[in-house]
């Protein structure tokens, strides 16, 4: 059983008995068609010769047939003819064949039948036609049919050779197969083994043919970029964490201090609680937006996705922040020339437009616009404000997790808005792509509306 286990073993048997089957499918075809070509050509034969010797009897009669089927019958051929002429009482007139056979009717059909030659010896196999003649004639026409046994016998030879050279042919391809394919598999084990102990740059080589090796380190190696992702992503989060939360928290703790003293007035005590609740809940909010990510960065929402219309929900957002914008004397314009479905968690959904919404009222200088729009079977939905922007090169940081970019847009913010857009946008299948509005800053979900 344990030798069964190896894929070396494996390959070679399924190789030899592939080969085999094969090849006794190919050689027992040819053996089928040799023996019926054989046949096939007895029996025209013989069909034409009964057809001769019964148009010799009427010519000639039965004396004339009796010494033409006796001539025949001295002449020794590789062929095996076989003769005989009976009268209406069964009685021998002339041929090789000392008895009429009693399985062979003189119906003129062709029939096969094992006979014996003179002085014993191993039967052979006779096929023969036989036909009536007026006056009670009978004639029997035949040859020996041994011409199958040599096709069997050259055939069942090439078997053997054929079934040596493949099952060489299969072992020595099976040996090399399955070594190529286990110096393959070793090599991605080895790999493996160094992501499991934390070397997490390990990757698959692609060697470029193109082959399921290749198709396969590209997914381990794809699978391998989102595993060291999402480490870099956990341990900036948790560093950064500890860096937010400390301040707060510092805060929080310095502000209750302040209270304890019995000489702290009433109004200096609600000032420093208002503060404190104002720690807490931007403590709070952070942690719910690392959550928000976490559940969208999870895949399990999958799960709670529905068919959403998300120009509905774009619109919808816009509306919603319509008032804060008025008072910041801004105009928000959302644009969706018809209905968009896609498979979706409507409530994600919502909260990633919502924050690049957020995000374009805080440094907008006049206008905000929302745009859904359908290209290419993807949905997109676009945010774009007429603010300062963000360069080119600080774009791609700008989705980090807690990157808050100077000086413009530098400000009281946990640095986690966009992070969770491109959170939520992976989680459909889709990507975050930040551009240059001139000026401004364009911010472009884009969802493939079916995904594999």
């Amino acid at each position: 059983m344990r030798l069964w286990r190896s894929v070396t073993v494996r390959l070679v048997v399924a190789s030899a008995v592939l080969s085999t089957l094969t090849i006794g499918v190919v050689f027992g075809f040819l053996y089928w068609r040799a023996v019926g070509v054989v046949e096939e050509q007895a029996a025209d034969t013989v069909a034409s010769e009964i057809r001769g010797l019964a148009e010799h009897f009427g010519d000639s009669g039965l004396l004339g047939l009796v010494r033409s089927v006796q001539e025949r019958s001295d002449i020794t051929s590789e062929a095996e003819p076989v003769y005989l002429i009976v009268d209406g009482l069964g009685n021998y007139l002339a041929g090789n064949l000392m008895a009429w056979p009693p399985v062979i009717p003189p119906d003129g059909r062709w029939r096969k039948v094992e006979l014996y030659r003179r002085g014993g010896g191993q039967p052979i196999l006779i096929g023969a036609r036989a036909h009536a003649l007026p006056g009670g004639v009978r004639l029997l026409v035949g040859r020996a049919l041994d011409g199958r046994v040599k096709i069997q016998d050259a055939i069942g030879e090439a078997v053997l050779w054929a079934l040596a050279a493949l099952w060489a042919m299969a072992v020595g391809g099976g040996l090399l197969l399955s070594r190529t394919i286990l110096r393959r598999v070793d090599e991605v084990a080895a790999i493996n083994r160094d992501v499991m102990v934390g070397d997490l740059g390990r990757r698959v080589p692609v060697r470029g043919s193109g082959d399921e090796f290749d198709r396969l380190a590209a997914s381990m190696n794809a699978m391998l970029d989102r595993i060291e992702e999402l480490m870099v992503g956990m341990r900036t989060v948790t560093d950064s964490i500890g860096h937010d939360l400390r301040s707060p928290l510092t805060r929080l703790r310095s502000r209750l201090e302040r209270i304890q003293p019995s000489e702290t007035s009433p109004t200096e005590r609600d000032q420093a609680l208002d503060d404190a609740l104002g720690d807490i809940d931007a403590t709070l909010d952070l942690l719910n937006r690392l959550l928000e990510i976490a559940r969208a960065e999870s895949g399990l929402q999958r799960e709670q996705m529905t068919k959403i219309d998300v120009a509905s929900v774009a619109v919808d957002v816009a509306e919603l922040y319509d008032p804060t914008a008025e008072e910041a004397g801004l105009s928000i314009e959302a644009t969706a020339d018809q209905p968009v479905m896609l498979m979706g968690h409507g409530e994600l959904l919502a909260q990633a437009v919502s924050n690049l919404v957020d995000n374009a009222t805080k440094y907008a200088r006049q206008h905000v616009r929302v745009e859904v729009s359908l290209a290419d079977g993807s949905v997109k939905v676009s945010v774009v404000d007429d603010g300062p922007g963000i360069p080119e090169e600080d774009r791609e940081r700008a989705i980090q997790r807690f990157v808050r970019l100077d000086p413009s847009r530098t400000g009281r913010g946990s640095g986690l808005g966009l992070s969770l857009v491109a959170a939520v946008a992976r989680l459909h299948g889709g990507s975050l792509v930040l551009s240059d509005a001139e000026p401004g800053l364009r911010a472009d979900m884009v969802m493939p509306i079916s995904r594999g």
